[in-house]
C-alpha cells in the first residue's frame, strides 16, 4: 500500500496557509451586485406604469437565480479550502460542490443568452431575423443540454471525479479538451453574435447619430463578455487535464463570474436607456435640445419596415413626447425602395401611450 499524500507545497511566492479567496469573491461579489441592481431597475421598469414583463425578463430573473447560487457555492468552495495555499481540501466535500459550481454555470452562462435572444426576438419581424434568432435559441438549449451532461457523466460513477474509485470509467483528459475547445468556441460566436445583430437595424434608425452609437453601445456590450470568454479559452488551453492550483483556480473562478455578471449587466443595461435618459433630465444634468420633429414617432420608425412593431417594441429604448395625446391615430412611415415613404401603418393611441410612458 503506498502511503497517503501530503498536502500539496504552496506555490512560489506564496506561504502555506495563504488564502487567495478575497480577490475572487470580492471583483465577481462587486459585479453581482451591480448586476442586482441593473437587474431589478430593469423588471421595475418593465413592470410600470403597465405590466409589461415577458419572456426574456423572466428568464433573465431565472439566469440571476442561477449566478447567485453558482456565487454561493464558489464562496462554500473557498471556505472549505479552495485556494488556500499548501492545503488539500476534504474531496468528500469539495467534489459535490465543484460539480454543483460547474453545473451552474452551464446553466446560467446559457439561460442569459437565452433572454438577449428572446428580447432581440420582440424587436423585428423579419423571416430572416427571426430564424437567426431562434437558430441561437436551439444551439444555446443544445450547449444547456451537452454540458450538464458532460458535468454528470465525466466520470461513472460520478464520485469518482473526487475520490480513487478502481472500477470507475472515466472520459479521456484528450477527449474532454476537444470537448472544452468547442464549447468555448460555440460560446465566443454566440457572444458575437448576439452582441453584434442589432447594429444589422439599429444603423437604419433616422435619429441622430449620437443616438444611433449609444443604442449599438449599449447592446453591443455583450463584446466584453466575448472578451473574457477568450481569456477563458487561453487558460483552459494552459491547464485543462493538469492538478488546479489555488492561483489557477482563484483566476477561473474570475473569469467564470465576470462572463456570468456581465451577461446579467449587458442585458439589462439596454432596457434602462430611456429611465436614465429621463432622470439625467430631472436632475438639470442634461438638456433637452431635440427638435419636436426628432422625437415623433414618423421621425424614429421613417426608415424601419416594420413600424408599428417597433413602436411598440423599442419603448425602452425610444423617448419621445407628443403634443397631442388625444388624437385616436398616429401613423408610422416605411421607407420603400425608391426612397419614397408611405403612411399605411396604423398605431392606436394606446400603443403611442405605451412609448411615451417612457418619454422625457
Amino acid at each position: 500500500m503506498s502511503a497517503p499524500k501530503g498536502p500539496p507545497p504552496p506555490e512560489p511566492g506564496y506561504h502555506v496557509g495563504d488564502k487567495l479567496d478575497a480577490i475572487p469573491l470580492g471583483i465577481v461579489g462587486t459585479l453581482l451586485g451591480i448586476a442586482t441592481i441593473t437587474t431589478a431597475l430593469r423588471i421595475y421598469w418593465r413592470a410600470r406604469p403597465t405590466w409589461r414583463i415577458g419572456a426574456d425578463d423572466y428568464t433573465l430573473i431565472f439566469a440571476w437565480v442561477l449566478t447567485v447560487s453558482w456565487y454561493g457555492i464558489d464562496a462554500a468552495m473557498y471556505h472549505y479550502g479552495r485556494g488556500t495555499q499548501g492545503f488539500a481540501p476534504d474531496p468528500w466535500t469539495m467534489g459535490p460542490l465543484v460539480v454543483a459550481d460547474g453545473v451552474l454555470w452551464v446553466w446560467g452562462l446559457n439561460v442569459i443568452r437565452l433572454s438577449v435572444a428572446l428580447m432581440l426576438l420582440r424587436l423585428k419581424d423579419s423571416l430572416r431575423w427571426k430564424c437567426t434568432l431562434w437558430t441561437i435559441v436551439g444551439v444555446q438549449v443544445c450547449m444547456l443540454i451537452v454540458g450538464t451532461t458532460m458535468h454528470l457523466v465525466m466520470c461513472r460513477p460520478l464520485s469518482a471525479r473526487w475520490a480513487p474509485t478502481p472500477t470507475a470509467t472515466c472520459i479521456p483528459p484528450a477527449n474532454f479538451m476537444v470537448y472544452g475547445y468547442v464549447y468555448s468556441g460555440f460560446t465566443i460566436a454566440s457572444d458575437l453574435i448576439l452582441s453584434l445583430l442589432p447594429i444589422t437595424f439599429i444603423r437604419t434608425l433616422h435619429r441622430p447619430l449620437h443616438e444611433k452609437v449609444l443604442i449599438a453601445c449599449l447592446m453591443a456590450a455583450g463584446l466584453a463578455a466575448t472578451g473574457v470568454a477568450v481569456a477563458r479559452l487561453f487558460l483552459i488551453m494552459g491547464y485543462l487535464g493538469k492538478p488546479g492550483s489555488p492561483s489557477n483556480n482563484m483566476l477561473s473562478d474570475i473569469l467564470w463570474g465576470l462572463e456570468l455578471t456581465i451577461g446579467i449587466l449587458t442585458a439589462s443595461v439596454p432596457t434602462l436607456k430611456a429611465p436614465i435618459h429621463r432622470l439625467l433630465l430631472d436632475c438639470g444634468m442634461m438638456q433637452d435640445n431635440s427638435a419636436a420633429s426628432d422625437r415623433s414617432p414618423e421621425s424614429f420608425l421613417d426608415q424601419l419596415t416594420q413600424g408599428s412593431h417597433f413602436t411598440r417594441q423599442m419603448r425602452q429604448w425610444d423617448t419621445i413626447k407628443d403634443g397631442d395625446s388625444n388624437r385616436p391615430f398616429m401613423y408610422s412611415t416605411t421607407k420603400k425602395s425608391d426612397g419614397s415613404s408611405s403612411a399605411d401603418t396604423r398605431v392606436n393611441d394606446s400603443a403611442v401611450r405605451e412609448v411615451t410612458s417612457s418619454a422625457v
